[in-house]
């Protein structure tokens, strides 16, 4: 699947940075903890379904406390920037999470 995703990327006037691990991977890889965690997502759209929530539950399985509910961003285009009022959304949640972790 990996392969499918490169060769499109590759086609795209902009790919991703494939340099790094799949979320999938890099959460099959993470050692167990007892820290804590919070997840997000970006999507293009809204739609049903979490990725972020599945991430985080990965994370509590692997021991990692949640700190905060999963959140979702909205993105214009395919691979950002952010869509307008986003980017104060997402600075607002990490001041929730400073707070959370202070």
């Amino acid at each position: 699947m990996l392969k499918g995703i490169a060769a499109n990327a590759a086609r795209d006037p902009a790919p991703p940075d494939l340099s790094h691990p799949a979320m999938r991977s890099w959460l099959a890889a993470l050692p167990k903890g007892s820290g804590r965690a919070a997840a997000f997502e970006t999507r293009i759209w809204w739609s049903p379904g979490s990725a972020a929530k599945a991430i985080l539950r990965e994370l509590e399985r692997a021991g990692y406390h949640p700190v905060a509910k999963p959140r979702r961003f909205i993105v214009q285009g395919k691979y950002g920037p952010l869509r307008d009022g986003e980017l104060e959304r997402a600075k607002a949640w990490g001041a929730e999470l400073a707070q959370a972790m202070g």
